[in-house]
């Protein structure tokens, strides 16, 4: 395969000028109620690499992105893409050194960034040597020591002047998203553009049902779902995406009533927070795609109330989608469909590295079956890398099974991996904001379940000798040094932790004593949300 123009379908580029010359005028993306047409995004995305080189982003530079739902966040990863520069997706809530980790590994060059998240920069911004430049979403910020300050609009306001001749290339890497760091600090999978164009297209198969097609999206363009999902898989198909501010879930059936959708994805908890509410008229759509699906005992009731029909996938950061449904592949209760072997290579491994049989349960690794069509690596950190390739197989860390049929079953994590309402959380890097308090001595995380069929936060925390820390003031604590979600809701302190004879923390003992004897965030009356940051719910 040679032909130029095959290649170029293949990059974030040649996929939005395909699009913009079969259907200019057609309205792409409607996002915090501006309508955009492919033509839009083209001139608008042209004009943002031309400013973007003027501050000198180039082949290879790295511009990170710390912003609301927002048009700039979609323009702005085609922008990066036809310069065959790197966008970095980075979560709102994040702040100290959650963001400081992410942006130095980066090495991030700019940053874009809210107004009302300036400060968040500015206080970590001594710890970012590669930080250069500053552009601003919003009001005019002061002159800032060390970098240059610009605003949005200046770089949107580029339409005119030259764009010096680039040409994307589908192996360029284009996004880094972190992952959530079980194992130490979170790491950055690099992604090119043919696995974005790839991951989009596989996705638009287990929803697409015709050119009239809307896709409602709610979920954070920070995370591959929202962004991968609804707004690269409605471009790929040439159809409408409705990206909304963020979740809310009184109005979300009137949103899509509004919009006339007639797709749509919940993540994480969504599903069960829209089913504990009231049954309302507004309620309906023909397509939902749940990560994960719901649980089997639900879905069958939640299809009927909704009017609707689920679909599921299964991926993660490194390779996705990994298994998929859609009109030729039925869901089957418990499953995330099909592996989709036309371009993954999946198998289930026991912890030797031998091959289990079909319907056993173990570690889930995965091989490409195309070039660049699962991640390229963790970003500047080679060993991780290897140690993830173990005998040239990429071990995802979770454990699963398939059966006969060749659908997947996602069983659990395999290491100390914490979820909660769609949120990946580090317990390494909550230790990490926990154990800076002066009067904690050690302290471990680990998630337990609840009652949205993913898990909470539980900390047991060994205070210093002599020292005393009541529960409101270890929530401070954590409130401002980590982001909102990752806030335990379940804390004890105890005596000491259990350790293996080696010194390696005995999780699952602090995870078998679940959460009795617990003082409880919530049932405290202490509730956290995003507020403006993404992720938050309004009630």
């Amino acid at each position: 395969m040679s032909d130029s123009s095959v290649f170029l379908d293949r990059t974030l580029t040649g996929m939005l000028r395909k699009q913009a010359e079969a259907a200019p005028e057609k309205v792409a993306l409607t996002i915090v109620g501006e309508d955009l047409t492919y033509a839009d995004l083209v001139r608008r995305s042209d004009a943002m690499a031309r400013g973007l080189q003027q501050l000198g982003v180039g082949h290879g530079s790295v511009v990170a992105v710390l912003a609301e739902n927002c048009a700039d966040q979609v323009v702005i990863q085609f922008a990066t893409a036809r310069l065959r520069a790197i966008e970095v997706m980075i979560n709102t809530a994040y702040k100290g050194t959650f963001l400081s980790h992410q942006l130095r590994v980066s090495g991030a060059e700019v940053i874009v960034v809210d107004d009302a998240l300036v400060p968040t920069v500015l206080e970590i911004l001594g710890e970012v040597p590669s930080l250069r430049h500053l552009v601003v979403r919003g009001h005019q910020t002061p002159g800032v020591p060390g970098v240059t300050v610009s605003t949005i609009a200046e770089l949107r306001d580029c339409d005119d002047g030259p764009l010096s001749l680039v040409d994307p290339q589908w192996t360029d890497p284009s996004t880094i998203t972190f992952t959530s760091g079980t194992t130490g600090p979170s790491k950055g999978a690099t992604m090119t553009q043919n696995y974005l164009c790839n991951f989009a297209e596989i996705e638009a198969q287990i929803w697409y049902r015709g050119p009239e097609d809307t896709f409602y999206s709610c979920g954070p363009l920070f995370h591959l779902a929202a962004k991968g999902i609804a707004v690269l898989g409605a471009m790929r198909r040439g159809v409408r995406c409705v990206q909304d501010e963020r979740l809310s879930v009184s109005g979300f059936w009137r949103r899509i009533r509004e919009e006339n959708c007639n797709a749509t994805l919940m993540l994480g908890s969504v599903a069960m927070l829209l089913w504990t509410r009231e049954p309302s008229d507004d309620e309906g759509i023909d397509t939902v795609v749940g990560v994960p699906a719901p649980p089997p005992s639900l879905q069958p009731a939640m299809e009927a109330r909704w009017k609707c029909s689920f679909e599921s996938v299964y991926g993660l950061s490194e390779a996705a989608p990994l298994s998929r449904t859609g009109p030729d592949i039925p869901l089957r209760p418990g499953s995330s469909g099909k592996i989709v072997r036309e371009y993954f290579d999946v198998r289930i491994f026991d912890d030797n590295d031998f091959e289990l049989p079909r319907g056993e349960i173990g570690e889930v690794v995965v091989r490409p079956m195309q070039p660049h069509s699962i991640f390229e690596g963790y970003y500047g950190e080679p060993e991780a890398t290897a140690l993830k390739f173990r005998n040239l197989w990429f071990h995802t860390g979770d454990l699963g099974r398939i059966d006969e049929d060749d659908y997947f079953y996602f069983e659990d994590r395999k290491d100390d991996y914490l979820r909660r309402r769609g949120e990946n959380i580090s317990s390494y890097e909550v230790e990490t904001a926990i154990i800076r308090h002066p009067a904690v001595s050690q302290v471990g995380v680990v998630g337990v379940r609840s009652e949205m069929a993913e898990q909470e936060v539980k900390a047991s925390v060994v205070l210093r000798d002599g020292a005393s820390l009541g529960y409101e003031e270890f929530i401070e604590h954590c409130v401002a040094t980590m982001p909102y979600f990752a806030v335990p809701r379940y804390v004890e302190f105890v005596a000491e932790l259990p350790f293996t004879p080696s010194g390696k923390m005995q999780k699952e003992k602090i995870r078998a004593t679940g959460t009795a004897g617990c003082w409880d965030r919530e049932q405290a009356g202490i509730r956290l949300s995003g507020k403006s940051r993404q992720g938050s719910v309004i009630a």
